[in-house]
């Protein structure tokens, strides 16, 4: 099967979609699983380089980011929500969807003078600190999720119920193609969530909000310059409604190791719960806990479909796998199963 066409690629039709006289393609950027980054040089305005996203190559995951609603998500992102909330994030210059034509562009702010996180590499304090306060700038205030433009991004029941179908069809796929790099206690985990996953799809949340939901160093741009911003979410073809704290959950399960993440998870909650009162928030520290202790499942969910949806990469294998032993054990540190069953 060939390559659909992909107009992002086009120089001529990025520099007509920002105004410019000519745009310049310099080749490929990033490690993306689902998606690719590729940076333009500019003349004639003042942008003089900008990054634009596209589809991926391969087909069959190129149906899948537009049927999994994927690319649409994050289209959405930057036309309606990204000035409704504080979270720093690329700038977007122009966004183009063609569901039709399986084909989308994004034309971002080119952020050179930052740098890629790296899932293999531990995160520091200071990036850990970094982050949570943009995880904060990004849940305070969507706090409640009562915004127009958030509605249709809440997902119904009977999409619920498909996922955890394909929680099912997928573990199987998952742990073949992973054998030999999970954890010996990783797997029975695994085997037992998907048990239970409808009932943690269908559970009860206290305050809903925005959830980033790949909330983790690879989707994070670090300032290295004074002039560049410290920290820049990007990817969000995974935004969601739920349990905002799911990113928290998320970014300390994934992020650093079990032993340290033991260590700093209370002090990252208590200054996560202080951020989100800036917005006027109440955010109790019993109902945190609880909510963060279902949510490092999620990192479950992440990692199993993942593993399945994106193009198969030696990097992509080792990523899913590091990410579904870290979770795991951090479900199983904070009890999770056991409170998940809980509520049956």
């Amino acid at each position: 099967m060939s390559e659909p066409t992909t107009r992002g690629l086009d120089p001529a039709w990025v520099a007509e979609q920002i105004g410019a006289e000519r745009a310049t393609f310099d080749g490929f950027i990033g490690t993306g699983q689902i998606g690719r980054n590729a940076r333009f040089s500019i003349t004639g305005h003042e942008a003089t380089s900008v990054v634009v996203k596209v589809p991926a190559d391969d087909p069959g995951v190129r149906q899948i980011g537009f049927d999994q609603g994927l690319y649409p998500k994050e289209c959405l992102f930057y036309r309606e929500i990204v000035d409704l909330v504080e979270v720093r994030t690329p700038r977007p210059l122009a966004v183009d969807i063609d569901p039709a034509a399986v084909d989308f562009a994004l034309v971002l702010e080119d952020m050179a003078q930052s740098e890629a996180g790296d899932q293999f590499t531990e995160a520091t304090d200071d990036e850990l600190s970094l982050a949570v306060e943009q995880a904060a700038r990004l849940h305070g205030p969507s706090w409640g999720a009562g915004h127009a433009a958030l509605q249709d991004l809440r997902g119904g029941d009977e999409g619920r119920t498909a996922m955890a179908g394909i929680l099912e069809m997928f573990l199987p796929m998952c742990l073949d193609r992973l054998d030999g790099h999970l954890d010996d206690d990783t797997i029975p985990v695994l085997h037992r969530f998907v048990e239970l996953a409808s009932l943690w799809l269908h559970r009860e949340i206290a305050t809903e909000g925005l959830v980033h939901a790949d909330f983790r160093p690879d989707n994070f741009l670090f300032g290295r310059t004074d002039d560049a911003p410290p920290l820049a979410v990007v990817d969000w073809q995974t935004l969601t409604i739920g349990a905002s704290v799911s990113d928290v959950a998320y970014l300390l399960g994934a992020a650093i190791d079990p032993a340290r993440r033991r260590e700093v998870e209370q002090d990252q909650l208590a200054t996560y719960r202080n951020l989100l009162a800036g917005y006027g928030v109440e955010y109790d520290a019993e109902t945190c806990w609880s909510e963060y202790a279902l949510a490092s499942l999620h990192g479950i969910v992440v990692g199993i479909t993942a593993t399945i949806m994106a193009t198969e990469t030696e990097r992509g294998n080792n990523l899913f796998a590091l990410m579904l032993n870290r979770h795991a054990r951090h479900a199983i540190d904070v009890d999770a199963l056991d409170r998940l069953a809980a509520l049956a």
